[in-house]
């Protein structure tokens, strides 16, 4: 399915790589709080429990944002060749973190409230200013990738996830830091093991809290105006389209 709206020529939408582009400013909102994202790409919309919805809110320079505290998450419905692949896929977005000491959850598909039925791959901060990703192998078995670049609290940082199962092991997880590749440490979860393919899951892809009422879990901060989905690396240029498509600042 294609895009119901008409784009000008810098268009996401002309990136080889988009499977999926989540666009603040055609979702919907109530009572200053988003009540559905939208996937313009696929028209898939994400759900909001009435009770998680994020705030409404906007850059400095007026881009439209959503701000995240405690419960609050999106519930976007995990499809084939758009955000549930196995063996490529990759999402790219601007964050802003307000507090690097707590867990900051920021898109993950795993179990948890409303999400899938197992876990997959889990993009987050862990008490920390370090990006981390969780890829599964089974049940509670993966592998952990955590960077030694950073990012700085309460200010907009653009990242990107890749995740190629023709690499092999430790090498199909990769974070790009404002365009930059983050380099980093691999660890065990679980009893570890070795990176192939990423296991097949339905349900939601969430983005923000995977735990109502757990505190532990919640993301502080901001994301938008956009998410992209991605199957595969983009092309450098292709990045750069992305990344200064609507720059939040």
């Amino acid at each position: 399915m294609g895009a119901r709206r008409s784009f000008k020529t810098d268009s996401p939408l002309h990136v080889a790589a988009l499977r999926g582009w989540i666009d603040l400013s055609a979702s919907s909102q109530s009572g200053g709080e988003w009540t559905q994202f939208l996937d313009v790409k696929n028209n898939n919309p994400g759900a909001i429990n009435a009770a998680r919805r994020p705030a409404v809110a906007a850059a400095n320079n007026g881009l439209p944002v959503a701000s995240f505290v405690t419960n609050d998450a999106v519930a976007v419905p995990l499809v084939a060749g758009i955000n549930n692949q196995t063996d490529r896929l990759g999402w790219a977005f601007w964050v802003k973190v307000g507090n690097l000491a707590g867990f900051n959850t920021l898109l993950s598909i795993s179990s948890g409230t409303g999400a899938a039925s197992a876990a997959k791959i889990q993009l987050f901060l862990n008490g920390s200013n370090a990006i981390t990703v969780d890829a599964y192998i089974s049940g509670a078995n993966g592998r952990r990738f955590t960077s030694t670049a950073t990012v700085a609290e309460d200010s907009w940082t653009w990242l990107r996830l890749r995740y190629d199962s023709s690499l092999g092991g430790d090498a199909n997880v990769a974070t790009f830091i404002n365009g930059a590749a983050a380099t980093g440490t691999y660890s065990n979860l679980g009893s570890g093991g070795t990176l192939t393919t990423l296991p097949t899951t339905t349900g939601n892809l969430i983005i923000g809290n995977i735990n109502d009422g757990s505190a532990s879990a919640a993301l502080t901060g901001s994301i938008g105006p956009d998410i992209f989905f991605l199957g595969e690396d983009p092309s450098v240029a292709d990045e750069l389209r992305l990344m200064n498509y609507r720059v939040p600042t």
